[in-house]
């Protein structure tokens, strides 16, 4: 019997075009938004981090925690609810793209290992940015100790 190809479904002309539509203004006041008002903000905050206090915390602290763990959580949150749900889905529905995914371009549907394979990947990639989290936790507190012991000497009077 001839193996005969099977296609996801695709996404219509006027659904492509919709979606660029909602996503494309989104991204771009995205964009504005940090480069006008999230990174001048962080950069004045950073200038003189070592002399605020926020909730109780030291600036240092909060940007270095930010840095390390803030950052690979947020990816792996972004990751995990594009990438890790069509993951998810692969794996349990055994094909890929999942069953009932609309897809924008032809795309051939994968069955079996490599589906499996597929969606594991899928799944790997959005909870890789977790484990560089946990591992920015151990960082960001080595960075904050070695802050404040610097931050100690300099207030101290010399000898």
């Amino acid at each position: 019997m001839p193996h005969t190809s099977e296609f996801a479904e695709q996404y219509t002309r006027a659904e492509r075009l919709r979606l660029g539509l909602l996503i494309l203004p989104a991204g771009l006041a995205l964009l504005v938004a940090t480069k006008l008002w999230f990174f001048p903000a962080l950069a004045a905050f950073a200038a003189s981090a070592e002399c605020r206090e926020i909730g109780g915390v030291n600036g240092i602290t909060l940007l270095m925690y930010g840095l390390f763990v803030g950052l690979p959580l947020l990816l792996a949150l972004v990751l995990g609810a594009t990438v890790g749900v069509a993951g998810y889905k692969s794996l349990r529905s055994g094909q890929f793209p999942p069953a009932g995914t609309k897809v924008l371009r032809p795309t051939r549907i994968r069955r079996g290992r490599r589906a499996t394979l597929t969606g594991a990947a899928c799944l790997l990639l959005a909870l890789a940015p977790l484990a560089l989290a946990a591992w920015g936790w151990f960082q960001a507190g080595a960075q904050t100790d070695a802050a404040a012991c610097v931050a100690i000497r300099a207030a101290s009077p010399a000898p």
